[in-house]
């Protein structure tokens, strides 16, 4: 059984760790420098951009053609991809933007904005989202919304992707129900499933935080209050989010200590998985027998909703170093926007209204959950700067105790929070230094 004072510990070592490593390269005033707007196309001497994103998966081959048909169609213009495993990605752009070799275009996931914004890693994006005459009204509005960071828009959004439930379609009807499930229905899903033979018919990996964080939404509660300055996920509806999840060991609708929960829904050990859209091709390509059907996540809360995140171009310092080179930027992030359907392989839903609004999206499995039931209630990782370092080191973990039964979800939510707020305290110090 976890400890207090080994629970507080290791998130000690790690606040220090994190603030060791950043101290040194913050430079806020940069952050506030506007990337510069440019009319039309570009038409100037050839230049390379450097692209930077964590598509190392099935993605990547997807991105890979996206950019493919971007250079065929800009002869003045080369952009060379590096697709980085994203805590690589995260480690390395800082320093490498600082010394003139990092991207000049990247990929962040949404709640990366604010730490790279306030380091001055990244450049705010107003004027050029208003020279494209882009707004609220182009994309899903919630998505666009979450790119800003102290009133000032740092990313255009080319995606957005929830949890879901993945379901498979033969166990089900084998055991007499149908998908997708609901709060109403789970319990009994579960014992029919069990009595048609699947010993374990819903696997919950122990690191599944994204399903806490969808469940502490769906029960009210939030990671976070509004300001960004508090913790509060160790609040009632957190403690009844991570018991339900607990609750599916201990019912034995899944194996304790599991690691990966994907394989047994390809394999046939379960028959229920929640996932993220990575999912879709990753089924496609590896379980390409497997009868499935993909829906929302299920509400066992008093709300509906899901995890969400959206994975956003931003453009670097380094970019604004040659105007020709920032022009070049803001045309490849521009062409790639509009021209996002072809994103949709790799299991995503465009941001972009233009590109969900065709034939390809329509038919795609992630359409199901691109209502507008689903994108009124999407639970956001908040803009908090170093919000991946206090998550590691507190809900995170707090999930991975208490799935494991080491520590009763009340108390090591009650550990995790008070780790996460002197993090928070920390590096709100550290930043208005």
């Amino acid at each position: 059984m976890i400890t207090r004072r080994g629970f507080l510990a290791l998130g000690a070592a790690a606040v220090g760790g994190a603030l060791a490593g950043c101290s040194a390269t913050i430079d806020a005033n940069a952050a506030r420098v506007p990337a510069a707007a440019f009319p039309g196309e570009y038409t100037g001497p050839p230049r390379t951009l450097q692209f930077w994103n964590p598509f190392t998966g099935g993605d990547g081959p997807t991105m890979a053609k996206i950019v493919d048909a971007f250079n065929a169609a800009h002869p003045q213009i080369t952009v060379e991809m590096t697709s980085l495993n994203a805590d690589d990605m995260y480690a390395k752009v800082l320093p490498a933007v600082g010394a003139g070799h990092g991207p000049d275009v990247a990929i962040m996931h949404l709640d990366q904005l604010s730490t790279f914004a306030i380091r001055g890693t990244i450049v705010v994006l107003d004027d050029l989202v208003a020279g494209l005459e882009l707004g609220r009204d182009d994309f899903v509005p919630a998505v666009w919304e979450q790119g800003t960071y102290q009133d000032r828009r740092y990313g255009i959004p080319l995606d957005v992707f929830t949890g879901a439930q993945y379901w498979n379609t033969e166990a089900f009807a084998a055991a007499g129900i149908s998908g997708p499930l609901s709060g109403d229905t789970f319990d009994a899903a579960m014992a029919a499933l069990q009595g048609s033979g699947v010993e374990n018919p819903y696997w919950v990996a122990s690191d599944r935080w994204q399903l806490f964080v969808g469940l502490l939404g769906q029960f009210g509660g939030s990671l976070f209050d509004e300001a960004g300055t508090r913790a509060t996920f160790a609040s009632q509806a957190g403690v009844e989010a991570l018991t339900w999840m607990r609750a599916t060991v201990e019912r034995g609708y899944s194996p304790q200590g599991v690691t990966n929960d994907r394989p047994p829904l390809k394999n046939g050990s379960s028959a229920l998985l929640t996932d993220l859209p990575a999912t879709i091709p990753d089924l496609r390509k590896t379980a390409p027998d497997l009868a499935w059907d993909v829906a929302p996540l299920p509400q066992i809360g008093t709300r509906p909703g899901a995890f969400a995140n959206s994975h956003n171009f931003v453009l670097t310092q380094q970019s604004q170093a040659d105007p020709d080179v920032a022009h070049a930027a803001q045309v490849f992030v521009d062409w790639t926007s509009r021209n996002s359907t072809t994103w949709v392989e790799a299991g995503m839903t465009p941001a972009r209204n233009l590109a969900r609004d065709t034939d390809e999206f329509r038919a795609a499995p992630q359409a199901r959950l691109a209502t507008a039931e689903v994108f009124d209630n999407l639970f956001f990782l908040p803009q908090v700067p170093s919000s991946r370092d206090i998550a590691g080191n507190s809900y995170e973990r707090a999930v991975s105790e208490a799935m494991l039964g080491r520590a009763a979800p009340a108390d090591a939510l009650a550990f995790a929070q008070d780790t996460a707020q002197r993090q928070l305290d920390d590096f709100r110090e550290l930043y208005t230094s």
